[in-house]
């Protein structure tokens, strides 16, 4: 018995002497602690969006008819819903035809037009060879004419010759200007056949749908055999995709409209970078990585509006894709960090070791007594995890991130844990 009362001293004596009762001094509050450091901060903004193709078009025939050709894809399958497009080559007018309707009266008007150019082309060149003869008659009758008119003025010839040589000078000037007239009515006639065969081939074009650009088809509204009578008078995109014989988009860059909070919209401006996916998680893990990793895409703002949205009670903001395209979908629903400033070795601390009483921020500085000095700080912007400092603290400090809720100032600490940042 008198054994467990020796051991039961001996732990308590230990006891006090680490809690620091033996001396009648406070026990040391275990704490985590961190260091001031110099480090790149941003500063964020936040907000989800949709992520639409910066280029659409509702593709239509211009005239009604009978769904005559629809084309094949590059795997040679029916176009539809999914299947890439190939706009018009530098120098060409038009791109890949994708569909047609019959255009079979078109077409006949179009030879027509055609034959009558081939002939209009063809007077000309007759108009041209008549002038071309009617210029040697007018050389012939003018030598003809200048031999008589010397002979005339010697008396070697009667007047009847001189005149009717004269004559005949004057018809082959007329004949000339004659010929000149006729060319120039068949050139005429070549720019009228001509014109006719331009507004049939536009009338034709009428009766196809062209890709406007390279793209990605997101609807298909016709299929071969149906007629079509024309697009309806619609007003809303919705009603516009659904009424559209063809839906084409640009899937090499994206507008994604994001709502942001008018209490946030403030510091947004145009030209800032915009980190974009459809998980946070995504954003999170490349934000951890600087920006290096990650199945993300990168845009910039490219137009903030100033006034209040009435239906979202929001700040609507257009963000242009420049990056990671093939991440996004057409109607995908996507976070957006806006990057809304950025500081190089700014000092920060950790969130938590920040601590706010009276609307002024605090830290607990450890001090070279390992003492926690209730130090009043002045911050800057916030990033993820760490805040800026503008002054009350200097880069090399400790301050506590973990325990701060046991502390007074002056109270004594034991580091037991360091934050690494």
């Amino acid at each position: 018995m008198k054994s467990y009362l020796v051991i039961a001293a001996t732990v308590m004596s230990l006891l006090l002497v680490d809690t620091g009762y033996a001396n009648n001094t406070p026990a040391a509050h275990a704490v985590e602690a961190s260091s001031v450091t110099k480090q790149t901060i941003r500063d964020w903004a936040f907000a989800e969006g949709i992520a639409q193709g910066i280029r659409r078009e509702y593709l239509n025939f211009e005239s009604g008819g009978k769904v005559v050709f629809l084309a094949d894809d590059q795997s040679g399958n029916r176009l539809r819903a999914g299947s890439f497009v190939t706009g018009p080559k530098p120098g060409e007018r038009f791109g890949q035809l994708l569909a047609r309707v019959d255009e079979r009266t078109g077409a006949e008007a179009v030879k027509g037009y055609e034959a009558s150019l081939r002939s209009a082309v063809l007077g000309i060149e007759q108009a041209q060879a008549q002038l071309h003869q009617a210029q040697n008659n007018h050389n012939l009758a003018k030598t003809s004419f200048e031999r008589a008119q010397s002979m005339w003025e010697r008396k070697l010839i009667a007047k009847e010759r001189f005149e009717a040589v004269k004559t005949e000078l004057l018809n082959a000037q007329q004949s000339m200007h004659t010929a000149t007239a006729a060319l120039d009515s068949a050139r005429s006639q070549k720019l009228a056949a001509q014109a006719q065969l331009n507004q049939g081939k536009v009338n034709l074009e009428k009766t196809g749908i062209f890709a406007p650009f390279d793209g990605q088809l997101r609807t298909v509204n016709i299929r071969q055999g149906d007629y079509w009578a024309g697009p309806a008078a619609v007003m809303s995109d919705k009603d516009r995709e659904t009424h559209a014989a063809m839906v084409v988009i640009d899937t090499s860059q994206y507008e994604v409209t994001l709502n942001v909070p008018y209490y946030a919209a403030d510091k947004l401006a145009e030209g800032q970078t915009v980190y974009l996916s459809w998980s946070n998680e995504k954003l999170l893990n490349a934000a951890n990585s600087g920006f290096t990793t990650g199945d993300i895409s990168l845009g910039k703002i490219f137009s903030v509006s100033p006034s209040i949205s009435l239906s979202k009670r929001a700040i609507e903001v257009k963000v242009h894709t420049f990056a990671g395209a093939q991440h996004l979908k057409d109607g995908m629903h996507v976070s957006a960090w806006i990057k809304v400033a950025e500081k190089p070795l700014a000092l920060s601390v950790p969130h938590q070791a920040v601590m706010m009483r009276n609307n002024q921020p605090f830290v607990y500085v450890i001090n070279a007594a390992n003492k926690a000095q209730l130090t009043p700080v002045e911050t800057g912007i916030e990033d993820l995890d760490r805040i800026e400092i503008l002054s009350g603290l200097s880069a090399g400090q400790q301050v506590v991130v973990n325990g701060e809720h046991l502390l007074v100032h002056g109270s004594a600490v034991r580091v037991v844990g360091v934050t690494h940042e």
